[in-house]
Formats: C-alpha cells, sequence, structure tokens
C-alpha cells in the first residue's frame, strides 16, 4: 500500500474518467450519456467500451455524442475486462465505471469528487435508486459464509461498505491498478465485491456517498445472459472465498457452501439476480461446472490467494467486527 503522503493529489476539479461497458443497450445509452453532458462536474471524458452489440449502440452514441470515446471489441468479454480496458486508456486521476443503464443527477461526480479526495478512502458508492425512489443499493457486504448481498437501507450519512457496486463506483487510478483491476477470470458478477475486499484486505477505504444518488434500471444485461450469469455467479463466489478470506474461514466455507446451497434449496429461498436478498443460488449443475472450472483454474486461485495474503494488512476477523463481513444481511 502507497503511503497516503505518495498518492495523488486530487481537487474538486480533477478529471474524471468514466466509463460504461455496453452490450445492445442503445435504449438506456440516450438517457445515460444526457445526464453525463448534464452533470456539473465538466472536466470529465467518457469511454464506451462496447462488447460487439449487434443493435445501433455505436452508430446512435457516434451521431449524438461525438464527444464520447468508443472502443469496440471484437466479442462479448462480459463485464470484468471490458472496464480494465477502459481503464487502460483513460486520462483521468479518477475512474468512475457506470452501468449503461443509469441515469446521473447534477451533483452526482462533483459529490464523489469531494469525498474521495480524504486521504484514507480510496473507492466511492453513489446512492442507486430505482425509478420509484427505493434503495437499488446503498452498498455490498458478504457474509461469513462467503455469500456477496447488496444492502438496500436508505441513508444520509457517509458509511462504510465491503464493495462498492459497479454500476456507480468512483475510484482513484492508481489504486485500481495497485489492486490489479478487475479480476478478468471473473467475466461478470461480483468482480466488484472481490476488488473492494481486497481494497480493504490491503488497508484502505470504501464507503458509500448518499448525497451522490444514480437512478438505476438494473438487471438488462443480466437478463440478455442469464445462463452465463448463474454459472459465472456461483464460480466467483467460490473464487472469493478461496483468494480473500482468511485460511480458516476460506476452508470452513468451501466445506459449508454445498450444505447452504442444499439447505436454501429445500427452504426454497432461491431469489432472481436483482433480488434485495443474498446472492442467486445455482442450480447443482452449474455448481459442479464451478468446481471442475476451479480445479482447471487452480493456478490463478493459488497466485492470487498467495499476492492477497503478502498484502493483507486487516485479517477477516476485523473486517467481520467491522461488520463489512456479517452474519446475515444488514
Amino acid at each position: 500500500m502507497k503511503n497516503i503522503n505518495q498518492r495523488m493529489t486530487l481537487n474538486d476539479d480533477s478529471l474524471v474518467s468514466i466509463i460504461i461497458v455496453n452490450y445492445n443497450q442503445r435504449l438506456y445509452l440516450q438517457k445515460c450519456l444526457k445526464s453525463i453532458h448534464d452533470n456539473n462536474h465538466k472536466r470529465i471524458e467518457v469511454i464506451l467500451v462496447d462488447n460487439n452489440s449487434t443493435d445501433d449502440s455505436l452508430e446512435f452514441v457516434r451521431k449524438n455524442f461525438p464527444k464520447v470515446n468508443i472502443i469496440n471489441l471484437e466479442r462479448n468479454y462480459g463485464y470484468a475486462e471490458p472496464n480494465n480496458i477502459g481503464a487502460k486508456m483513460a486520462k483521468g486521476q479518477l475512474l468512475y465505471f457506470l452501468n449503461n443503464d443509469t441515469e446521473l443527477c447534477p451533483n452526482s461526480i462533483s459529490e464523489l469528487v469531494k469525498v474521495i479526495r480524504e486521504p484514507d478512502i480510496v473507492i466511492c458508492q453513489s446512492l442507486l435508486l430505482k425509478s420509484d425512489g427505493k434503495v437499488d443499493s446503498s452498498g455490498d457486504f458478504i457474509t461469513t459464509v462467503g455469500l456477496a448481498y447488496k444492502s438496500v437501507k436508505k441513508t444520509d450519512k457517509i458509511k462504510p461498505i465491503l464493495s462498492a457496486r459497479g454500476a456507480a463506483m468512483m475510484i482513484r487510478k492508481d489504486v485500481f491498478w495497485e489492486l490489479d483491476g478487475f479480476d478478468k477470470k471473473f467475466f461478470a458478477s461480483f468482480e466488484d465485491v472481490d476488488l473492494g475486499w481486497r481494497a480493504w484486505i490491503f488497508g484502505y477505504k470504501v464507503v458509500l456517498v448518499p448525497s451522490s444518488i444514480v437512478y438505476h434500471v438494473g438487471g438488462k444485461t443480466v437478463k440478455m445472459l442469464e445462463p452465463q450469469i448463474k454459472f459465472h455467479g456461483i464460480k466467483n463466489t467460490i473464487l472469493l472465498i478461496l483468494t480473500n478470506f482468511d485460511l480458516s474461514f476460506a476452508i470452513k466455507n468451501i466445506i459449508m457452501l454445498p450444505a447452504e446451497i442444499i439447505s436454501r434449496k429445500f427452504s426454497k429461498i432461491e431469489k432472481n439476480a436483482n433480488s434485495d436478498n443474498l446472492v442467486n443460488l445455482p442450480s447443482f449443475e452449474n455448481f459442479f461446472k464451478a468446481i471442475f472450472w476451479i480445479i482447471k483454474n487452480f493456478g490463478h486461485v493459488c497466485k492470487k490467494r498467495k499476492k492477497v495474503k503478502s498484502r493483507r494488512i486487516r485479517s477477516t476477523n476485523e473486517l467481520i467486527k467491522m461488520e463489512l463481513i456479517t452474519q446475515g444481511r444488514k
């Protein structure tokens, strides 16, 4: 971890690089890009990373928002790697990862910049609201068993969260690369949880900024890729457990995870991908596919775990005491 005094100096006028990953969502891009254009933080650049859309997304953006920088990928790379590709092109000291189905309020960006200037804060999340004003996400957390979930509690105070939701996440660019960016092996689902969790482990701080409000439709791209997302959801849950928990927790939770899935299946607690409850529960087929994937990629798992261990400043028990890892939903 860099010394606080060695970090890049930020001010209220710092350049913000907004990175949006898109796949066949031209309908939502219009509102999203217009709200960015209308925001009151004027030093921005917008980078659109397109996963080889087959609709008219790119033609629409080129015609109506010509200042947007477009990266057109040759296939669908999911969510994690396209954001890394966009971050490599970014010129700003701050990266703002934004979903294409979001709409910013005029001060959404400036409110985040004010907070992330604080020396001990490196990641912020906007308060995500649904169109009816209900909370979509006030930060992500994880249970002691290893299941990720989003908080839907409304608050007007800046508060620590385990991770910022990638739908509206701001991070210092130097810290993003210090954390190795999003793990591209995740493809999609929980790469934001992984990043935030590692930030806390490395000694950094992640917070929710409720004065930065972003409206979020949610789940549109997920529904288009539902079979893939269900597989990656359980595979990435196992990855999180194996790489970010202290060893005793990792071993215990890998043993307990199948029992947890079975008990919830029989209790009929399974929820859909947009639920406010715990992570969507997998089919047994996807669970065993995920185990096979872990075995096949065990070298990556071990390498990542070794790096996390070497950089660990905060233990799992410390994060439990801080109520970032919880016994159940907060």
